[in-house]
């Protein structure tokens, strides 16, 4: 059959960090006449460090000190290019009114700019100041350039040893009637795994995002899912050997979904609150003992009963993020901590708690190249489905993610530095750290916005109590961690920024 090369597809903007330049106003209490022309924000990149061209004579130039300088009273604020999105969603993210004075230089400006960038609703925003009708009045003019908002923000094909195929995509408008609703639907499928007592993979989820609403602040979230699926377990055969005869697998159902709030504290800070109910039916195969090497049996920790459960949750989420773009970020930082607790008060047959944080941190260089640091550590208590745990197809970047929960590859961790980590797959302890290089190719509109070249390394490990380190080995062998990294090419295009990458053929193509 012929091997498919999987494109991973998640959506980003790319952005410029402005500076203001004063317009064609008299400032407020002073008695003289500016004589330059309107002047527009500065489209400086924010990953670029040459030196700007010649300014007119008649341009004043912006001042490096924000404090200093004409100060201008903004009349009223005028958006334009807005053919699909509400002048109101627009207006509420600039932080600036009518009343407000700002300076010849002023921060809160390329704030604004960045916060609309944010959004992933616009390719480029410009901002201007011109002249209002009384003396030290300007108009702030806003200039969006739309890009599409239907995104394709997954997709979904490959082939591994034990699934000959699955396919599948993740799709989502995430400006819903031009008032930055998102709603998303996506599905997943795959043919029958060569594994004992497997069957057919589906799922499929749906989910909606909110804005805040009238005056409350408050965004609210949704999602369902449904998903059948097989999860595989070894019986038999050394760790490394991904063979799809050495495993049996569970088959499974989780019906399910999630309702949340969000408040935004800060421009920059939100929090989150989730409330989770799924409930499981798990059918357990015939063989449930593992036999090893020696000859020693051991039961198999299936992580879910034979009968029905349910796990019922909450999860509080803080995430703060400064990011000049969500998905391909040219500076900024998003740290984003969560706990997850799960007890039989909320119709729960799990007691677990779960935290995650996570960072991601971005510098352009001055060369116009941006420098990226990924953070992730992850810890669980308690007893967990086998799905809530850390796995390692999505720690390692040389292996096949799971999608929508469900994991279609036998294969073990490559184990690169010859330690223990092929004999981890689901772990209650999980870290990793990955640093990214990336070189902007090119820069365009049209289907294709830009592409950048990068490369990615990084080290990971995994563990659970009382399996953290192997009692046989010695040295760093006896610990389970290893490296793994990527090497490829990303291009923003208008429904998805496309990765065409060494991990992603070598995680989705048996070799």
């Amino acid at each position: 059959m012929k091997r498919v090369l999987v494109l991973a597809a998640v959506i980003r903007i790319a952005g410029s960090a402005p500076a203001l330049a004063a317009p064609d106003v008299e400032p407020t209490g002073s008695g003289t006449t500016t004589e330059a022309t309107g002047a527009q924000i500065a489209g400086e990149s924010a990953v670029t460090t040459e030196a700007p061209s010649q300014t007119d004579a008649q341009t004043p130039v912006p001042f490096s000190d924000p404090s200093f300088g004409p100060r201008y009273r903004i009349e009223r604020i005028v958006v334009r290019g807005n053919r699909k999105t509400e002048s109101v969603l627009i207006l509420g993210e600039i932080g600036l009114r009518p009343g407000d004075e700002v300076m010849a230089s002023d921060a809160r400006v390329e704030a604004a700019r960045i916060r609309l960038l944010s959004l992933g609703f616009f390719l480029d925003v410009r901002l201007a100041l011109t002249k209002g009708t009384g003396r030290g009045d300007a108009v702030l003019i806003v200039d969006v350039e739309e890009r599409g908002t239907v995104i394709l923000n997954a997709l979904y094909l490959g082939s591994s040893a034990a699934t000959s195929f699955w396919g599948g995509f993740d799709i989502a408008e995430n400006n819903l009637l031009g008032r930055g609703i998102s709603l998303g639907t996506g599905f997943v499928a795959s043919s029958r795994p060569d594994v004992a007592e497997a069957d057919r993979d589906l799922g499929a989820r749906v989910r909606t995002l909110v804005p805040p609403l009238g005056g409350t602040g408050l965004m609210i979230s949704g999602t369902g899912l449904i998903v059948s699926g097989s999860e595989f377990f070894r019986v038999k055969g050394p760790e490394t050997s991904g063979a799809p005869g050495d495993f049996v697998a569970l088959r499974f159902k989780r019906v399910g979904g999630i309702v949340g709030v969000g408040h935004a504290l800060t421009h920059a800070a939100r929090v989150f609150l989730d409330f989770r109910e799924e409930g499981i039916t798990g059918n357990l195969p015939t063989e449930r003992t593992r036999t090893w090497p020696s000859g020693t049996t051991t039961p198999i920790a299936f992580g879910v009963p034979e009968a029905f459960s349910r796990v019922g949750s909450v999860t509080g989420t803080i995430d703060f993020d400064t990011r000049s773009d969500p998905l391909v970020p040219r500076a900024g930082n998003h740290v984003a901590l969560s706990v997850e607790g799960a007890i039989g008060n909320l119709l729960s047959n799990y007691d677990f708690l779960k935290l995650v944080l996570q960072g991601s941190f971005y510098k352009p260089t001055r060369r116009g190249h941006i420098f990226g640091l990924h953070l992730f550590g992850g810890a669980l208590f308690g007893t967990a489905p086998f799905f809530d745990r850390f796995f390692i197809g999505d720690m390692n970047l040389l292996l096949p993610p799971r999608a929508m929960g469900l994991n279609f590859s036998t294969q073990p961790s490559r184990d690169v530095l010859g330690t223990s980590i092929a004999s981890h797959r689901y772990d209650d302890f999980a870290a990793r750290v990955l640093v990214e290089y990336a070189v902007p190719l090119w820069r365009r509109h049209g289907l294709i916005y830009s592409g950048d070249a990068f490369i990615a390394l990084g080290a990971f490990g995994m563990g659970s109590r009382g399996a953290l380190r192997d009692p046989m080995r010695s040295g760093l062998a006896a610990w389970p961690v290893d490296v793994t990294g990527d090497l490829g090419v990303r291009m923003d295009t208008l429904i998805g920024v496309f990765t065409l990458s060494f991990a992603n053929a070598l995680g989705r193509i048996p070799l």
